[in-house]
C-alpha cells in the first residue's frame, strides 16, 4: 500500500504563477534569458556567464575544450574526489581525457590533501571540485593548489548555488565555475547548464563552442515543456507517490552514462529559472531551516555522524548527508523512510573507484581510495526540501529514535 503523502529527495517547487508567465513568454514570443543572464553576473560577481542543455554536457565541454588548447600531450588526466557525481568522470572519458581518482575526507567530503601533494602534476590537466548536497569543499585550497601546479580549477557547483565559502560564492572559485538547473538542483527549469568565468580567454573559448551547438527544435521544446508541466504537479508530496512507486522510472537510481545532450539551452525555459532564481535566497534559507531541524533532532544519537561543513562555509543543504555506522541499519532506515513517504537515498552507492566503466580510464592515487568507498557503504541523505513540514521531520526522528539510542 504506498503512502499518499511522500517527500521527493530533492526538488524546488515551481509555482503556478511562473508556469503562467512562462506560458505567457511563449506565445509573445519573449524570453528572460538575457535578464537571467545578467542576474546571475550580477549575484556571483563574474564577467562572463553561458548556458547549456546540461550542466553535465557543460562539463564534457569544459574538458574538451581543456584538452585541445593544451600543447602539453602528456597533460590528459583530470584529478576528482573519490566520492562524486558519476556524471564528472563520464564527462571526462566523453572529452578523451583520463581521470585521477583522489581519496576524500570522510568528515568534510573534501579532498585528502596529503593524497593531493603525492600527485605527479606532470600528467595533470585540471582539477574539479564536487561541493556535494551544497557543502563547499575547501575551494581556497584547491584555487592556491591549482595555482601553484599550473592547473585549471573547474568549481563543480552544480549541488551548491548560493552556497559560500568565506565571502565568496560556490562556483567563483578557480578559473571556470558551473551550475546546474537540473531536476533536483537548487533552482531548476527541468534542464540547463550554467557556465560562468572572469576568464577572457576562456569565455571567447566557450562561447564560440556554444556557437557551433545545435539550438532546440519544435519537439525537444515541446518534451521539455511537458516535463516541466509534469514536474512541476508531481513533485507535490500529494502527488509524487505515483512517480515514486513506478518503478520503471528508475527514480532515486544513480547511473553512468556519457548518453549527454550536447545543444544549446532552450532559452523557453528561461522564466521559469529566471523567476526562481530571483527567489533563490527564500529557497536557501527554508533548506537551511528544515537541515538545522533535522541536525538538531538526530544529533543525540549513537550511530549517526554528519558531514561537518568548514568553519567559514555556508551550506545550502540540498540534501542533509549523514553516516551510519551499520550498513543493514541503513537499509533498514531506507525502507522505513521511504515506506513513510520520507525520500531517503543513498546518492551514489558506489565510489567512482568501483565503477567498472571508470576503471577503464582511471588512475587511482595513493592506494584504494579507502575513504571514498567507506562514504558510498555509509550514506545515507534526507530531504530538506520546502514542502516539508514539522510532521515530516517528526516522521523522521521517530523512526531514527526506533534504531538508535542516545549518545551517552
Amino acid at each position: 500500500m504506498p503512502k499518499f503523502r511522500y517527500i521527493a529527495p530533492s526538488g524546488t517547487p515551481i509555482k503556478i504563477t511562473d508556469l503562467l508567465a512562462w506560458s505567457l513568454e511563449i506565445m509573445t514570443r519573449k524570453s528572460k534569458i538575457h535578464s537571467f543572464q545578467q542576474a546571475i553576473c550580477n549575484k556571483f560577481a563574474v564577467k562572463h556567464c553561458f548556458f547549456m542543455s546540461s550542466g553535465r554536457a557543460a562539463m564534457a565541454m569544459l574538458f574538451r575544450i581543456l584538452k585541445d588548447e593544451n600543447e602539453d600531450a602528456n597533460r590528459c588526466e583530470i584529478i576528482l574526489p573519490s566520492y562524486t557525481c558519476y556524471s564528472v568522470p563520464a564527462a571526462a572519458e566523453l572529452a578523451g581525457l583520463k581521470v585521477r581518482i583522489c581519496d576524500i575526507d570522510p568528515v568534510t567530503l573534501n579532498y585528502n590533501f596529503d593524497d593531493l601533494k603525492n600527485i605527479d602534476y606532470s600528467k595533470v590537466l585540471a582539477i574539479t571540485t564536487a561541493n556535494l548536497f551544497g557543502i563547499p569543499n575547501d575551494v581556497k585550497s584547491l584555487e592556491i593548489l591549482a595555482r601553484q601546479q599550473k592547473i585549471t580549477l573547474i568549481d563543480d557547483a552544480a549541488q551548491s548555488m548560493n552556497a559560500k565559502l568565506g565571502e565568496r560564492y560556490i562556483g567563483t572559485y578557480g578559473d571556470i565555475g558551473l551550475f546546474s538547473l537540473d531536476k533536483g538542483k537548487n533552482i531548476t527549469s527541468i534542464q540547463g547548464g550554467i557556465i560562468v568565468t572572469n576568464n577572457d580567454y576562456l569565455a571567447e573559448l566557450i562561447s564560440s563552442e556554444i556557437s557551433e551547438l545545435p539550438y532546440p527544435g519544435f519537439k525537444q521544446k515541446l518534451a521539455e515543456g511537458l516535463k516541466l508541466i509534469i514536474y512541476s504537479l508531481l513533485l507535490h508530496p500529494r502527488l509524487y507517490w505515483l512517480p515514486a512507486n513506478t518503478p520503471s522510472l528508475g527514480l532515486g537510481k544513480t547511473i553512468y552514462t556519457t548518453n549527454y545532450l550536447f545543444s544549446q539551452y532552450s532559452s523557453h525555459l528561461a522564466s521559469i529559472a529566471y523567476r526562481a532564481f530571483k527567489r533563490v535566497d527564500l529557497i536557501t534559507s527554508k533548506r537551511r531551516e528544515n537541515a538545522e531541524m533535522i541536525i538538531n533532532a538526530l544529533s543525540p544519537l549513537s550511530g549517526v555522524t554528519f558531514i561537518e561543513p568548514l568553519p567559514d562555509s555556508t551550506p545550502v543543504w540540498l540534501r542533509i548527508p549523514l553516516l551510519i555506522n551499520s550498513s543493514i541499519i541503513r537499509e533498514k532506515l531506507l525502507r522505513e523512510l521511504n515506506s513513510a513517504g520520507i525520500g531517503a537515498t543513498t546518492s551514489y552507492p558506489q565510489s567512482i573507484a568501483d565503477l567498472d566503466e571508470v576503471k577503464k580510464y582511471a588512475a587511482i592515487n595513493s592506494g584504494e581510495c579507502i575513504q571514498g568507498k567507506y562514504i558510498a557503504r555509509h550514506i545515507l541523505t534526507l530531504p530538506t526540501m520546502s514542502y516539508m513540514n514539522n510532521n515530516d521531520i517528526s516522521t523522521i526522528k521517530e523512526i531514527f529514535y526506533k534504531n538508535f539510542d542516545p549518545k551517552t
